[in-house]
């Protein structure tokens, strides 16, 4: 893999890492934000795991049982932090729909 491969697959955290900013920005504000920051930390750290765990196999640092293990520790963390910011992206829709008809 190349520089810019490589440098292009770390970027692919910044989302996760500004969706994180923004819900702990927000941890006051709404009831919601808890679940959506705890997402979006178990999504940066599964991908910073999966960046990790790429370059270890290209090196051959980590045995082939282990890394097998650590992906599939990685897919269920990323599971539950998908479902926790699919949870708390529906909290702040249903939040919002509620301030609305209570303005009306």
């Amino acid at each position: 893999m190349g520089p810019l491969a490589g440098l292009l697959a770390w970027l692919h955290l910044l989302p996760w890492i500004a969706g994180f900013a923004v819900s702990v920005a927000s941890l006051g504000r709404s009831r919601w934000a808890i679940p959506l920051a705890g997402g979006f930390a178990a999504e940066v750290l599964v991908q910073a795991y999966y960046r990790v765990a790429t370059l270890a196999m290209g090196a051959l640092a980590m045995r082939s049982r282990g890394i097998a293990a650590g992906f599939t520790l990685a897919s269920l963390v990323g599971f539950a932090g998908a479902v926790a910011i699919v949870v708390g992206v529906a909290g702040l829709l249903r939040e919002a729909g509620a301030a609305d008809r209570g303005r009306r």
